[in-house]
């Protein structure tokens, strides 16, 4: 019995390394700083395909996932949005190939609108609410960055997201390891 599940777990190691790789996708860190009163400010990320970095540009539509954070001040509370709960408006876009990312359309790309349920992110305008209580005529209060100051967008270089399939494979391997190891001492 124990030849068969080591055999087993052997070849869905194999198959897990041997499948047909998918494009790589990539990581992009984010951080606006320098916008906010109170040192408030925004980071996160957007994953995406590699191939479709290949303009210098990803876009919304070429997102895998993203989020944001917002640290917080006076006016709202921290909170944090991402794609799984939550969506875009119009087709943000960054540049990825060292271009600086500006605010306020200066560099022709529009960073996007992110909300939720409960909060609203502008990354381009830079503009944060929150839907909720508040003193603005639809309820909600909303915090207003300078984009007029010398604040920073920067975007980092692209970090490898690792393939399921290859984790499989190794978390695979290494209880196969664990289990042969593990009856050979109770032998």
């Amino acid at each position: 019995m124990k030849q068969i599940v080591l055999a087993a777990a052997a070849a869905l190691g194999v198959t897990a390394f041997a499948a047909p790789a998918q494009a790589a996708l990539f990581k992009w860190s984010v951080d606006y700083t320098g916008f906010f009163a109170e040192d408030a400010s925004i980071s996160g990320f957007f994953i995406a395909d590699g191939a479709d970095a290949a303009d210098g540009i990803v876009s919304g539509g070429e997102f895998e996932s993203w989020e944001w954070t917002w640290s917080g001040n006076s006016d709202i509370e921290a909170f944090t949005i991402s794609s799984s709960d939550s969506d875009f408006a119009f087709d943000p876009g960054f540049y990825v190939d060292g271009t600086p990312n500006e605010v306020g359309l200066a560099d022709g790309l529009d960073q996007g609108f992110y909300s939720s349920d409960d909060y609203g992110l502008d990354l381009e305008f830079l503009f944060v609410e929150s839907f909720t209580g508040g003193s603005t005529p639809f309820g909600g209060t909303t915090s207003f960055g300078d984009v007029t100051a010398a604040g920073t967008v920067s975007v980092s270089d692209p970090e490898k997201v690792p393939e399921p399939a290859a984790i499989l494979g190794l978390l695979t391997v290494a209880g196969a390891t664990a289990l042969a190891k593990r009856q050979k001492q109770a032998a």
